[in-house]
């Protein structure tokens, strides 16, 4: 169906429309004619590889969003989540493991870039032959977001540690449900201090390849939805990578760590947005073949009613987050994306837009009732993928304090 819903057309870079073709045609053809089976494959993922290889390697999504100074398609924020809408509106858990992979190499990716780790590592995301999967492990076991909490608390509550013995960092720790886990990546941005003390300097983000001897990660956990999206537990136990293997070093890496949420927030967003818009197609399709009491559902008034509702949400969605996606595109106009007011206005995009998701596949499953619900369809497994999307990246709460923080000098934490 074509898209109906407004965009900034002048913002969007020439070049983008092949490849953003190239994903829907994806999404048609080999995504959602096969979608409900991605459900029963979270263990194996063998379907959901097959597809995500096919993606990011034989239609060039990987390249596409690598930096143009290393030989990618230098990709901008817009162009990004353009991209992102379309793979979320076949599957959404698919189109977590597709970003995720690149997105956790965004803290040594330019303007601010670590350039031993772009040289060594760029020949592995840009192979024409394999997908290699990057995975950002965050979440500690024992503190959950508190690790994203570096405004508030300061690192205090990171659990995972790293210490610098000789020329090497030694990595100890436990995390839980990083994307691509289970198996699947090839390295890991691990979130860690190197002070348990806490305080900005001490936080840090360090690459560890998957095969590092005391690495190893767990069989991966049935999730009410998101199969696409395979996660885990890694544990770190005394596993020592080159001391350069640090993204940047005291302080800097917590700036890179604000820029990489930011980043995050704009591209869940998207997600939501693919999502809601898939929702709509289905819907629109059901409003114009289903009769209620001799009319078609679309021509009750009270339908319509929540129809214009669901509409408004989406038109509202794109605007904020695309504009949000051209702040980022201009750090000149906007400021970085490491500071804290773009934290916080990044947050507002990621909070308002999960929400209206929510609102959105809530409508739909009340307009179509059992069909809704049922797994013979399609809008179910939105319902049950949608959800986990408004959870991730500190869920409600901390993008409530972040927005507090900087928008009322709130020192809530």
């Amino acid at each position: 169906m074509t898209d109906l819903f407004s965009l900034p057309l002048e913002w969007i870079p020439e070049g983008s429309a092949a490849l953003l073709d190239a994903i829907r045609d994806w999404a048609d053809k080999q995504v959602i004619p096969v979608r409900r089976r991605i459900d029963e494959d979270w263990e194996q993922h063998e379907l959901s590889h097959q597809l995500l290889r096919s993606l990011s390697v034989d239609l060039g999504y990987q390249w596409a969003v690598w930096p143009e100074a290393y030989g990618g398609g230098g990709m901008n924020a817009i162009s990004s989540a353009l991209c992102t809408e379309e793979i979320a509106r076949a599957d959404s858990g698919l189109a977590t493991a597709a970003t995720c992979s690149v997105w956790a190499m965004t803290p040594v990716m330019p303007p601010r870039e670590n350039r031993h780790l772009m040289e060594l590592f760029t020949p592995k995301f840009l192979s024409t032959d394999e997908w290699y999967v990057g995975s950002a492990a965050i979440t500690d076991a024992r503190s959950g977001s508190d690790v994203e909490n570096i405004d508030g608390t300061g690192g205090r509550y990171v659990a995972t540690t790293a210490h610098l013995d000789g020329d090497e960092w030694v990595v100890n720790g436990h995390k839980l449900w990083p994307t691509n886990s289970g198996g699947l990546a090839d390295v890991f941005a691990v979130f860690c201090t190197t002070d348990p003390a806490g305080g900005p300097d001490a936080f840090a983000i360090i690459y560890v390849p998957a095969g590092t001897p005391g690495v190893t990660q767990g069989k991966p956990y049935q999730k009410a939805g998101m199969a696409g999206d395979w996660n885990s537990d890694v544990w770190f136990d005394h596993v020592r990578v080159p001391a350069e293997f640090r993204a940047h070093g005291p302080g800097a890496d917590a700036e890179a760590a604000r820029a990489f949420i930011s980043s995050g927030n704009v591209g869940t967003a998207a997600q939501c947005i693919g999502v809601m818009r898939n929702v709509f197609e289905l819907l629109r399709e059901w409003c114009d073949t289903r009769v209620v009491g001799g009319t078609l559902l679309k021509e009750h008034t009270i339908t319509a009613g929540v129809l214009a509702d669901i509409v408004t949400a989406i038109e509202t969605s794109r605007s904020e987050t695309y504009l949000k996606a051209r702040m980022l595109d201009r750090p000149d106009l906007y400021g970085p994306r490491h500071t804290p007011e773009m934290l916080a206005r990044t947050r507002v995009t990621k909070l308002f837009v999960s929400d209206q998701l929510t609102l959105v596949v809530n409508k739909a499953m009340d307009l179509m009732g059992a069909f809704g619900y049922a797994r013979e369809g399609d809008l179910e497994k939105h319902w049950r993928d949608s959800k986990i999307m408004s959870l991730w990246m500190g869920g409600r709460a901390l993008p409530q304090l972040d927005i507090a923080r900087w928008f009322f000098d709130a020192q809530s934490y």
